[in-house]
């Protein structure tokens, strides 16, 4: 089935995934597979890791520079603190709003079965029944 969002309703989706992966790398001390897709598409970046000591993301994007033999690559470090650096790199292109849109599904389609399995067990699984 086909949905179609507004851009405002996508900005306000991917901004509240971005909270909820900066919460779920600062619990777990690890980049959400989806954080990390989300990043390399935002930034065009090569590679996205964490860094646990100084508790900063760190982005390596290549400096396109004609004269170099081989690409170099800047690294970027963002606080896990701040989120301003995720949310100016959004951008409203077509192709990039069709790329947020496929990110916000899963997650979409995740809560509401979580949801629904908890409604689920507590009706089929309550502890008096589970008594007799």
């Amino acid at each position: 089935m086909t949905t179609y969002y507004k851009q405002t309703e996508i900005k306000a989706a991917i901004d509240q995934l971005a909270d909820d992966f900066l919460k779920e790398c600062k619990r777990c001390e690890e980049l959400p597979e989806g954080f990390v897709d989300l990043i390399k598409h935002n930034f065009l970046a090569k590679f996205v890791c964490y860094d646990k000591e100084t508790k900063t993301i760190e982005i390596g994007v290549e400096d396109n520079s004609p004269d170099a033999l081989y690409p170099k690559i800047k690294v970027y470090k963002y606080s896990l603190n701040s989120k301003t650096w995720i949310r100016d790199s959004f951008k409203n292109d077509l192709n990039d709003l069709h790329f947020y849109g496929l990110v916000i599904k899963p997650k979409q389609i995740l809560k509401r079965c979580r949801c629904n399995f908890n409604v689920r067990f507590k009706r089929i699984h309550p502890r008096r029944e589970m008594a007799l």
